[in-house]
């Protein structure tokens, strides 16, 4: 840990100056080494903060990646569902289609209607 008591007393003393405008260049100097351990310190106290929103964010982005496969698997099966629907809703429309056309075929014949005849 770089900052300490003496650096925080010290720079508070080198702010106040600077404030003032009676630093000299020697202080100028201090007083951005003191910034740059503070910078420091803090990088450091929120290096593990940020280590672990980095790993979310990857299991994020992975969990993402794995539903969006699953939702393109899935529109792919409703497409397909669609389509099986559709198919047979057809394929009903053709056997009535001849069913009726058989049955016309057989009330032409016997002058009954095939219903009748069961």
């Amino acid at each position: 840990m770089r900052w300490s008591q003496d650096k925080s007393r010290r720079f508070q003393e080198l702010r106040a100056a600077e404030s003032q405008g009676a630093l000299a260049d020697a202080e100028r100097a201090e007083l951005s080494r003191l910034l740059e351990d503070l910078d420091a310190d803090e990088a450091d106290e929120l290096r593990p903060a940020l280590e672990q929103a980095a790993a979310r964010a990857e299991d994020l982005a992975a969990e993402k990646a794995q539903l969006l496969a699953q939702a393109g698997a899935l529109s792919r099966i409703v497409a397909e569902q669609e389509q099986l629907l559709s198919d047979a809703t057809a394929y009903l429309r053709m056997l009535r289609e001849r069913s009726s056309a058989l049955a016309e075929d057989y009330r032409r014949l016997t002058g009954r209607d095939l219903t009748s005849a069961r």
